[in-house]
């Protein structure tokens, strides 16, 4: 009894959908995102942490690039290095 060539493609291609569902969106997920749910405030992951940024919030100059991305600076103006709105 001879097997129809086609039907054992689609056979393997339905596998292969069941087992690698979310292949593709898997490797499209942004890395850098955030679970955190702030009340008040931006989410944002700062030096590998989950934190809420406000303005007048202590901060630390050496994340300053960081801080940029969700639209903040870390003044120096204060001591205490303060958050500012950009």
């Amino acid at each position: 009894m001879r097997i129809p060539t086609r039907s054992v493609t689609l056979a393997l291609l339905a596998a292969a959908a069941i087992v690698f569902p979310a292949g593709v969106q898997a490797i499209t997920t942004p890395i850098a995102t955030s679970t955190k749910v702030c009340h008040r405030g931006t989410p944002a992951r700062i030096g590998g942490a989950e934190k809420c940024l406000q303005a007048g919030e202590y901060c630390a100059t050496r994340y300053e690039s960081q801080y940029a991305r969700y639209g903040f600076e870390c003044s120096t103006r204060y001591r205490p290095p303060r958050l500012r709105r950009r």
